[in-house]
């Protein structure tokens, strides 16, 4: 019964103004819930303050209406980026990360369209650009409240945000460009999804189990073909996000000149987030300049002007955060 409900904090009903687009559930007992909002019903905020006083902060939407949640999260978005309601930069930080949940879990799902989920992305990186608003120290702060957990879907969002960070100080200002750099860096590695998990955590891998994960960048793009919505430029970070500038990298060993700029952004923001978080392969987490150290020290890796420019944003960034 408790798999037929997904659970909602009792927050994300107060940010919420007008009918709900779902029914809203408490669970009385391990099996048993109770509707207390109808579809099409508006929240009464006292009595879900009412539900907190008795530690109750936890609500539940039926399974079978994930979709209207999922939307329901979407405008709260929207709300956010064009200025509406009362929604601020903190209460978006929990509101993305509900909906990124949804949005991956989506993507990943072998059952599902991965074109009928685009769109849920689409406000995924809308979001992030608007939270940035050209401050790294937004992007820094987001991190702060996810990157505790190496989860797949965390380590993407946060991928997706340095990317636009890095792809705006590079002087990308289109905003189809934009769209395509963030969206690209969300599934970079979607293809993880059908690699055996137990290898990302395992210690001194077999030649054997190192080949099954680096084909991860075929499978991902396997994922998402066919599909619309998935431009040639998000196929190419997917593809290439692996690629080294000295052309050591995998899967097709390009070089500089041959590696999709977008795609060498992207390598960039998802080696960073990966050294401050848990690395996937360890215990390990480094501090932002050891970080940018370890990449500048791993010479020919990256586009050392596209690394130049990333360090000046986030070592300067914190030492003008310093002197505050």
């Amino acid at each position: 019964m408790a798999n037929d409900f997904l659970p909602v904090t009792t927050k994300f009903i107060y940010y919420f103004t007008g009918p709900l687009p779902f029914d809203v559930y408490i669970q009385l007992a391990d099996d048993k819930y109770t509707k207390i909002y109808h579809k099409n019903s508006e929240h009464d905020p006292n009595q879900i303050y009412r539900y907190e006083n008795k530690d109750l902060k936890i609500l539940y939407v039926s399974n079978e209406e994930k979709n209207l949640f999922g939307s329901f999260l979407c405008e709260l978005i929207d709300q956010f980026n064009t200025g509406k309601g009362t929604i601020d930069k903190a209460k978006m930080i929990d509101i993305m990360k509900t909906s990124l949940e949804l949005t991956y879990e989506k993507i990943i799902s072998e059952n599902d369209e991965l074109e009928t989920n685009m769109q849920w992305a689409t406000h995924q990186v809308k979001g992030a650009l608007h939270l940035l608003e050209d401050d790294i120290s937004s992007a820094i702060e987001v991190f702060k409240a996810l990157a505790g957990d190496i989860q797949l879907l965390k380590h993407s969002y946060m991928v997706s945000l340095f990317s636009l960070v890095l792809a705006k100080k590079l002087g990308i200002n289109n905003p189809k460009n934009l769209m395509n750099i963030g969206l690209g860096a969300l599934l970079h590695d979607v293809g993880h999804t059908r690699v055996n998990k137990e290898l990302f955590t395992k210690q001194n891998l077999t030649p054997k189990e190192w080949e099954e994960i680096k084909d991860h960048p075929q499978i991902g793009l396997k994922i998402v073909d066919f599909t619309k919505g998935i431009s040639s430029d998000i196929r190419s970070i997917i593809m290439q996000h692996h690629e080294q500038y000295n052309g050591r990298g995998y899967p097709n060993r390009l070089n500089n000149s041959l590696i999709f700029p977008p795609a060498k952004i992207v390598a960039i923001a998802d080696g960073f987030c990966s050294l401050l978080s848990k690395a996937s392969y360890g215990d390990t987490q480094y501090s932002a300049d050891q970080a940018i150290k370890m990449m500048k020290d791993d010479i020919g890796h990256y586009d050392p002007e596209f690394l130049n420019t990333f360090e000046m944003i986030i070592i300067g960034d914190k030492k003008k955060s310093a002197r505050k």
